[in-house]
């Protein structure tokens, strides 16, 4: 650990244990006669205990983290902890039930720790020094998205390093690099780097308290979607982690069904109006066409969409109008009461062009591990007309089945709502 995080730690838990201190001296002033001094004191230092070992559990070192979604984070996770705690004390008769005083706590705290944290890493970046485990295209991508000094390349160069990147060496040379020129973090960016640097190397610098991250796993974290060109066989066959977790897809079933029902009721007589023009005015033909994709398991099912197209394939004026309006998929709400859909999910794709594309790209069979949506992480992200990308859209796809949850959800529907993202989603 360097030595200004070892500083910043002690800084924050100073700030947890004045913000708390404060909120609990100022109870004590004026209701001192009414609770025992010395349990309210036990109850002082273990939420303070409490909110800070939260704080650094939910620290994960991002620096290019928002102070609002750092604030936000720290606030809720740190209350939450402190109010268990704090009612296990009470249920034990340890401590005074006074579980105001931990909210309006933890929110000092929070707020000072958000502070530091944002501050300080500010004041101690110039100290920031990246070295780079060799080089390749993947890493010249995230070393451009990247606003950390680097000091230099220590191994083999895939591709003609950026300018103004010297390279400090090769491989043989790694624990040398790293002794002069004291990185305090370690790029990994070469594909099979354990069978270039030896695991134990890099294990020794992470005892020496640097840092070490892999080119795929920064790329997911800078980028918010999975690094397609990183991922092995034994990513699909073994691990759980492209896979949709079975607790949040049951709450998700939930709210799902509950709030594609309230939205049907609520736009069933816009979908009527739409229902009499379309037949007015499209011609002979039904109103609503039936697309048959590839859900949740490959389990196929009809997805429902207004006719926007004649029997040429040339687009009718209401077509035209409702696809501006992007009122086309307004019938996918059926699709989310039938429960073949989510509100969120990835983009739903024919059948035809999912077995195919699930043969051409062994992970692609991962985004059915989740149910299609209205729309998605790749929805929110991608520019109009940029679906056609079907790489970049997987990526996506693949980093919503890997961190999918309600607050994902949540973030994905409001950015819809205030006009983000591109085109909503319809069978490919």
């Amino acid at each position: 650990m360097t030595e200004h995080r070892k500083l910043l730690r002690i800084l924050e838990l100073a700030a947890t244990a004045a913000s708390f201190g404060t909120v609990y001296g100022v109870y004590l002033a004026f209701f001192n006669d009414a609770l025992p001094v010395g349990a309210t004191l036990l109850g002082c230092l273990v939420s303070v205990l409490a909110f800070w070992l939260s704080s650094q559990l939910k620290d994960r070192n991002q620096d290019d983290a928002s102070p609002a979604s750092t604030f936000i984070e720290q606030f809720c996770f740190g209350t939450g902890v402190a109010l268990l705690v704090h009612a296990l004390l009470t249920y034990g008769l340890l401590a005074r039930r006074t579980p105001f005083l931990v909210v309006f706590s933890s929110f000092g705290a929070a707020l000072l720790v958000t502070l530091l944290r944002h501050f300080g890493r500010k004041r101690f970046q110039l100290e920031t020094r990246l070295l780079l485990a060799g080089f390749d295209e993947l890493s010249a991508t995230l070393i451009a998205e990247l606003k950390t000094p680097v000091i230099g390349i220590c191994g083999p160069c895939l591709v003609p390093p950026s300018p103004g990147i010297p390279v400090l060496g090769g491989t043989a040379d790694f624990e040398r690099v790293v002794a002069d020129a004291k990185p305090t973090h370690i790029l990994i960016g070469v594909k099979g780097w354990e069978q270039v640097i030896a695991p134990e190397i890099l294990l020794r610098c992470r005892m020496a308290g640097i840092r070490v991250t892999e080119s795929a796993a920064l790329y997911e974290r800078l980028l918010s979607r999975v690094c397609c060109e990183r991922l092995e066989p034994v990513d699909l066959m073994l691990s759980s982690v492209l896979r949709g977790d079975s607790r949040t897809m049951a709450v998700q079933a939930i709210y799902n069904n509950l709030a594609g029902l309230f939205f049907l009721i609520l736009l069933m007589p816009l979908m009527v109006l739409i229902t009499l023009v379309s037949a007015l005015a499209s011609g002979p033909g039904p109103v609503i066409e039936s697309i048959e994709c590839t859900g949740f398991q490959y389990i196929p099912f009809q997805l429902q969409r207004f006719r926007t197209t004649r029997a040429d394939g040339s687009f009718t004026t209401v077509g035209r109008l409702l696809r501006r309006l992007r009122l086309v998929n307004i019938p996918q709400l059926i699709n989310v009461v039938r429960g073949d859909m989510a509100l969120v999910g990835p983009r739903p794709v024919r059948a035809e062009f999912a077995h195919h594309l699930s043969a051409v790209m062994p992970f692609y069979a991962h985004r059915f591990s989740v149910k299609p949506g209205l729309t998605g992480w790749a929805q929110a992200h991608l520019p109009e007309g940029a679906a056609a990308n079907t790489r970049r859209e997987i990526e996506y796809d693949l980093y919503y089945v890997k961190e999918g949850s309600l607050w994902l959800d949540f973030e994905i529907l409001l950015d819809r709502l205030l006009g983000g993202g591109s085109a909503p989603a319809a069978g490919a």
